[in-house]
């Protein structure tokens, strides 16, 4: 039976037994190096693929910027046309009810009304005028 680290490529490094051994040393099990590799070995087969898509899936997107990013470059530094930027999205907006204006068309606005003046209130005698603070100054 091969190794599982010939069908994965997945070799735990040294680092990694040491601390495994020491782990388990302090939680009352000896395990030699050899055994503590082997089970490091048969942990990264079943992880590694998963823990491989998702690095992949976290570096795709960045990727993909540095190749679009370069297409610029190119096509910028050849004197070609840039290509205007393109939406992956459509813009709605609601229906218009009426149409707009031509520039250069006035239309009539009506003027705004002037808003009620509300009475003030008369001081009364048993209230005492409060002090008005202003700030100095020149500073």
């Amino acid at each position: 039976m091969p190794s599982s680290e010939a069908q994965t490529g997945y070799k735990p490094g040294p680092e990694a037994v040491a601390f495994l051994c020491d782990s388990l040393l302090r939680m009352g099990v000896s395990i030699s190096d050899p055994a503590a590799r082997s089970l490091l070995e048969a942990v990264l087969a079943i992880e590694g693929p998963r823990l491989d898509a998702q690095a992949r899936g976290n570096v795709q997107p960045a990727l993909e910027a540095i190749r679009k990013a370069a297409e610029t470059a190119l096509r910028s530094l050849a004197g070609a046309p840039a290509d205007p930027p393109r939406r992956d999205y459509e813009l709605s907006f609601p229906q218009v009810s009426e149409p707009a204006t031509v520039s250069g068309q006035r239309r009539k606005v009506s003027s705004p009304r002037p808003a009620p003046r509300r009475p003030e209130p008369e001081p009364s005698d048993k209230e005492e005028a409060r002090p008005v603070f202003k700030p100095r100054r020149g500073r």
